[in-house]
């Protein structure tokens, strides 16, 4: 019996010793899960430390079809941290989005804070709730994704308080509505437009009707001159003008010069007028019915020459000369030609 009983004995012993050691292997595991469970939760907790969202309202009372304003704002470090505004529907729990207004970002030192506001309506009477919003967080240092929510919020929406002790008012008639300034500006400023495109109109048609109706004026003929009768007359003009008498010496010789060159030109197609004196006499000499004419125009341009370069002063009976001079020259060689009809001077002017 004794050796029994210290058999027993000694098995319960190692029966308690099992149970012993099996207590702390599950003790040690569950320290071990604890620890893994609090490392998840503190890389949790730091990184919403580090990310702040909030979500506030202006108003928590409001009458039918009146706005609220509801602010959503988040601050966190955007060289760690992604932050997704949440995307609110146009329609959610009887209230309705009005607006979304622009992102508001304020650039801090380590951290940025945006913001954006969502303004919304009601138009059910009674206690709504605007639910929670999510803002989905991504951490650039290779963490999991999280989601943070914001606060709920109860809205009392009222209707307008109506006395029924007392009888229903008639419908009010149709006001008439006073024009603004600006759009009766705007309405003057766009009739005197159409007034004034109006008025073009008319005179334009008008002008036209009057241009065709016109009749045609009878021009007058020109008559064309042969260039010895050019010649005098210019020389003519050139008399009754007096210049030298007035003290134009050098007007006066360079119009006669001018209109011996044109002369010369037209009656025996001489280049004149881009010569000197010399260069002009030298043509002369080729030119035979000028034979007898050569020392006359050889007079003329030097007198003319000395008046307009070296600032000479004729006597009144060189000037007079000079004026002789030129009929007697266009009158003689006119005389020596075969006398030009219009027809052969269009002919020449048109060779040239």
């Amino acid at each position: 019996m004794r050796g029994s009983a210290t058999i027993n004995a000694r098995y319960q012993g190692i029966d308690i010793k099992r149970h012993g050691q099996s207590s702390k292997a599950l003790t040690m595991v569950l320290k071990g899960a604890a620890c893994i469970f609090l490392l998840f939760n503190v890389s949790s907790i730091s990184s919403a430390q580090q990310v702040k969202i909030s979500a506030t309202i202006d108003s928590t009372t409001i009458q039918i079809g009146d706005q609220i304003r509801l602010q959503l704002t988040t601050t966190y470090n955007p060289q760690l941290y992604r932050v997704h505004f949440p995307s609110i529907q146009d329609t959610f729990n009887h209230f309705e989005v009005v607006e979304r207004t622009k992102m508001d970002t304020l650039i801090g030192r380590n951290e940025n804070t945006y913001k954006q506001t969502v303004i919304i309506t009601n138009f059910d009477s009674g206690q709504w709730k605007i639910p929670p919003v999510a803002f989905d967080i991504q951490s650039l240092k290779g963490e999991a994704p999280q989601t943070l929510f914001s606060d709920s919020f109860l809205v009392n929406v009222t209707t307008l308080p109506v006395d029924t002790t007392k009888p229903i008012k008639p419908i009010f008639g149709i006001r008439g509505a006073k024009m603004p300034i600006k759009q009766l500006i705007l309405y003057i400023v766009i009739a005197l437009l159409l007034a004034a495109i109006l008025g073009f109109l008319i005179w334009y048609f008008s002008k036209k009707i009057r241009e065709k109706n016109k009749k045609p004026q009878h021009k007058e003929i020109e008559i064309s001159l042969l260039p010895h009768e050019k010649a005098l007359q210019s020389l003519q003009r050139i008399e009754k003008e007096q210049l030298w008498q007035s003290g134009f010496d050098k007007q006066y010789h360079t119009l006669l010069t001018d209109v011996m060159r044109l002369y010369l030109e037209e009656q025996f197609t001489m280049d004149c007028f881009e010569k000197t004196s010399g260069e002009i006499i030298q043509q002369v000499k080729r030119v035979k019915a000028l034979s007898t004419s050569r020392q006359s125009l050889r007079t003329l341009f030097e007198t003319a020459d000395m008046v307009k370069f070296a600032k000479g002063q004729p006597l009144p009976e060189e000037h007079l000369q000079s004026m002789e001079l030129a009929k007697d020259v266009i009158q003689e060689s006119y005389k020596k030609i075969k006398p030009l009809t219009i027809n052969d001077q269009d002919r020449s002017t048109n060779t040239q």
